[in-house]
């Protein structure tokens, strides 16, 4: 025994260092203590003592017991942050692991499947807020906690200098009207951004595939490549007006900071509209700015430089983010749009060249530099509006011109 021999000198404390692995004053305080204590010295005093910081069985109870009630599914990381908000439970992320694991509840990010690490350099951040804008939509089940598994589309933008959520708007298929939207909020809520950055659907660009008017083979190849066509989309005219610089991504990884948001988004957003009892998508529109609110103050971060480059909103805004076709009324005021007949309640709307202007916010016919209203002469409650139509569309049109003839019908 070392010990031993370090008291009768029969080894030195380096000698018994090298054969034992440990250091030499950890053998030297051994030694003193085992020339007092004796054998006790090598015993394990704690066997037996409760630690001061044990947590009780019934608290670990409780936590398995809300996560099974309230927060089946939701990662661990957020259900941490949300036993301290409506519970105030605060313990670490291992202990909420290790509590979770213990009752057989494993994270639901431990079954995904992990993907191989970006070959390719992440691209820095910009370094002025306002300076760049990403917006995209993801389809997800965002009511999957009520059982309902079909699936609406999130529209969101993010500020790339800052982390900051601009804009968040749910609608059940991607569309025009949900970008739309997320403009709105941003510039109603920060101001007029100098770029954004999108993907290439036909939304933000006229490609050679979505163009069927035109022949693909009359395309040169620089204009295949990047899209550079004199026809433009609803949207790329109000980023025109807007004097925003459209940047079109090549693949998801260019802009990652979107697709980075989704992944946190789509693992809060089910459980957090399941707190606030949101069942449908008009409800979470309502209350999806309390939503942003709480994701900017937990992960926002600040620029590199103090200085906000956001160009002023103009006072027409209103008049800038509008799906603007053109009509031409007949002798009677009527036009036909998707198929069905509309006129527009004007009397000096006859033969009259006019744009219609819809938005979230209505349809109406731009003529004589005023909103004119205009009505469908055909009952949609009864026969269905058609299928030319978008969905979200049809739900404008319900919105804004038959709230009540279902319940007038009856």
């Amino acid at each position: 025994m070392y010990l031993k021999g370090l008291c009768s000198g029969k080894y030195t404390l380096k000698q018994a260092s090298e054969s034992t692995g440990y250091s030499v004053v950890w053998l030297c305080n051994l030694k003193k203590r085992y020339q007092t204590e004796g054998e006790f010295c090598l015993e394990n005093r704690h066997k037996g003592v409760t630690p001061v910081n044990r947590i009780d069985q019934s608290k670990r109870e409780e936590v398995a017991r809300i996560y099974a009630d309230k927060f089946a599914g939701v990662n661990f990381s957020y259900f941490r942050y949300c036993l301290n908000l409506y519970h105030g439970i605060n313990f670490s992320y291992p202990t909420i692991s290790s509590i979770l694991n213990e009752y057989g509840i494993r994270s639901p990010e431990s079954r995904k499947i992990k993907r191989k690490k970006a070959t390719h350099r992440p691209r820095d951040r910009r370094g002025y807020e306002g300076d760049l804008i990403q917006i995209d939509g993801t389809p997800y089940p965002w009511f999957e906690m009520f059982g309902e598994r079909k699936k609406y589309c999130l529209t969101g933008a993010i500020d790339d200098a800052t982390g900051l959520i601009t804009g968040l708007y749910l609608t059940e298929y991607e569309c025009l009207y949900g970008y739309i939207e997320i403009l709105r909020q941003t510039c109603e809520g920060y101001g007029v951004p100098r770029e954004i950055y999108s993907d290439r659907a036909a939304i933000f660009c006229v490609t050679p595939k979505s163009n069927r008017k035109r022949d693909k083979s009359s395309y040169t190849k620089w204009e295949e490549l990047e899209c550079i066509h004199t026809e433009r989309t609803q949207w790329q005219r109000m980023l025109n007006q807007l004097n925003i610089r459209q940047i079109l991504a090549w693949s998801p990884e260019a802009k990652g900071r979107v697709e980075r948001m989704w992944k946190t988004i789509q693992g809060q957003l089910p459980c957090w509209l399941k707190i606030h009892g949101c069942k449908n998508v008009d409800k979470a529109n309502e209350i999806l700015p309390q939503y942003i609110a709480e994701f900017n103050s937990r992960f926002s971060v600040p620029a590199l430089s103090d200085t906000k480059v956001w160009l002023k909103t103009p006072a027409n805004l209103d008049d800038i983010l509008l799906c603007r076709v053109s009509r031409k009324t007949d002798t009677q005021g009527c036009f036909s749009f998707h198929s069905y007949k509309w006129i527009v309640d004007y009397p000096y709307s006859v033969c009259r060249n006019f744009d219609l202007c819809i938005s979230e916010r209505g349809i109406f016919a731009w003529l004589d530099g005023k909103y004119q209203p205009v009505r469908m002469l055909e009952d949609p409650v009864y026969g269905g509006l058609g299928e030319t139509m978008t969905q979200v569309l049809k739900n404008i049109v319900y919105r804004y011109m038959y709230a009540f003839a279902k319940e007038i019908s009856v």
